[in-house]
This record gives C-alpha cells, sequence and structure tokens, in this order.
C-alpha cells in the first residue's frame, strides 16, 4: 500500500512537483527514489507519484495520475459538539475526521465549563486542526475538514439560519418518542448535507433547547435510555448517519 502525504494544492501546477514541504514525513517513511506514494491536495484530489529523487534539503516526485478510488462521503456532515474539559475535544475530532464528517465547529454553551478569550479560541482552532489533519493523513482521506474556533451558541443559531442544512440533529435526553431509525424512516430521499450538535458534560440547557426547537429543521433525537457522555455522544451519531446515509452501510 503506497504512502500518502499532503501537500498545498498551489504545489500541483507541473506533473514534476516539489515535496520540500513533507521532506521530514518522507523521510520519516524510509520512502527512497522509485517508489510509488499518494500525494493528495487536501481538497478533494488525490494523485499516484514516483518519487523522483530525495536528498538533505529537497525531494521531487513525477505526478503519474489522479487516484480514481472515492474514499470521501457523499454525505457532508458538520458537527457542532459543546466545548469540554481538557483534551476530550482533541479525540472527538480526531474520530469525527476518521468517520468522514467534513467541517467541525466548536460551541461554548451556557453549560460550558471551559470559557476561551477570542485569542485562546484561535489558539486552540490551531491545534484543533492539526489533530484533524494528523487524522485525515491516517486513514486517507482526500479532504482535510475544517476546524473553526470556538463558536457562541447564538453564533451557531445564526449559522443553522443560514439554511444550509437540509436537517439538524440533536440528540437530546429530553426526548424520548423519536430515534435515528425513526428519523430515517420518516425521509423519502438520504440527505445530501445536514448538521449534528450535541451538548456539553451538563447537557442542553432548557432555554437552549427552546431556541434551537424554533430552527428550521431542528430534530431532537434520543440515543437510547443510557446517558452518553459528551464526548461519546456525537460519535455515537455520527457513526449511526454515516450508516444510515454515508457510505459505511
Amino acid at each position: 500500500m503506497s504512502f500518502w502525504f499532503f501537500l498545498p494544492p498551489k504545489a500541483f501546477g507541473e506533473k514534476v512537483v516539489s515535496l520540500v514541504d513533507i521532506l521530514q514525513h518522507l523521510k520519516a517513511s524510509r520512502v527512497k527514489a522509485g517508489d510509488i506514494i499518494v500525494l493528495s491536495d487536501g481538497e478533494g484530489r488525490a494523485f499516484y507519484a514516483r518519487l523522483d529523487y530525495i536528498r538533505a534539503g529537497d525531494a521531487g516526485a513525477v505526478l503519474l495520475g489522479e487516484v480514481e478510488a472515492e474514499v470521501e462521503p457523499p454525505l457532508k456532515v458538520t458537527l457542532y459538539p459543546a466545548v469540554t474539559k481538557g483534551d476530550k475535544l482533541d479525540e472527538v475530532i480526531r474520530h469525527a475526521v476518521e468517520l468522514g464528517v467534513k467541517k467541525i465547529a466548536p460551541v461554548l454553551t451556557e453549560r460550558s465549563v471551559v470559557k476561551y478569550t477570542e485569542k485562546k479560541g484561535r489558539e486552540k482552532a490551531t491545534r484543533w486542526q492539526k489533530v484533524a489533519r494528523a487524522a485525515a493523513l491516517q486513514c486517507r482521506r482526500r479532504f482535510i475538514p475544517r476546524v473553526k474556533a470556538p463558536l457562541t451558541f447564538d453564533d451557531m443559531l445564526r449559522e443553522f439560519g443560514l439554511g444550509r442544512e437540509e436537517m439538524i440533529i440533536v440528540p437530546w435526553e429530553e426526548e424520548k418518542g423519536r430515534g435515528l431509525a425513526e428519523l430515517a424512516e420518516g425521509r423519502r430521499e438520504s440527505p445530501r448535507s445536514l448538521a449534528i450538535f450535541t451538548g456539553p458534560e451538563g447537557g442542553i440547557s432548557p432555554g437552549e433547547m427552546e431556541k434551537l426547537k424554533q430552527c428550521r429543521g431542528v430534530c431532537p433525537v434520543t440515543l437510547g435510555p443510557r446517558i452518553l457522555r459528551a464526548e461519546t455522544a456525537p460519535l455515537a451519531v455520527l457513526s449511526i448517519i454515516m450508516y444510515l446515509w454515508g457510505d459505511m452501510g
């Protein structure tokens, strides 16, 4: 199996591409001249390439052709996980990327224990983006999901108000009637895009839930009789969604 690397999109202008940006990764992978590798632009395209040369301060490869096998899911999912304590969100981001999420926008909610300044939020977003990139590389995705700086709850509602998503799934412990299976049975066609919002350790507050219910497309769902942890719920929902409407079924 060929090694997989990301390069900036601008690097793909010529048939022979410079690999100086990933030189350390190439050396760590112990590839040598003549080896076949895969180079992706992180925006949806990937190419087979033959490593032409590798030396102390530079490396280059010859593009051989585009990778035809599709690894990106047909369903575009934006995940809005509430910000949680410690490094829990790192794991949520890492596994969400593996499962096929398209974009991640962490949210500061009423019951979020952690509060960030604008500067701290940007710093965390930079860290989270590195986590997403590493996960995308590990699972050989063509697309690197974008991770945004933390939004306020009201900022998230404004994004919902733009109506980009066909539905907004909100797991809520007070919802007793409708689960994800019932939600899927009620649709004639598979959605092309949707959002998932999950609460923090203390759950979604009653006031926040009332605001959510006023947004078009919001679908509160139950995840069963057990209360899932804040870092478990988004991954459970995403896994089921990708089984129902993505490429894991």
